[in-house]
């Protein structure tokens, strides 16, 4: 992802949920629209659309494996 973005770390304004932060993710880097990531909100793992608030880690996540 980091080197799809050209950054280790993306700051944006205010986004109110997971959502949307994909949305504007997409809007700034189209390469991500083909790319299946996940994200982390505060080192945990989300799988629905979950409020953002200020100060939270978000991390975006490669697909991978494991076994």
């Amino acid at each position: 992802m980091k080197e799809l973005t050209g950054n280790a770390e993306l700051i944006f304004g205010q986004v109110p949920d997971t959502d949307q932060l994909k949305k504007e993710l997409i809007s700034s880097f189209p390469q991500l629209e083909k790319l299946p990531f996940l994200i982390a909100v505060d080192k945990e793992l989300i799988q629905t659309n979950t409020p953002i608030t200020d100060g939270q880690e978000l991390a975006l996540l490669p697909p991978y494996s494991g076994g």
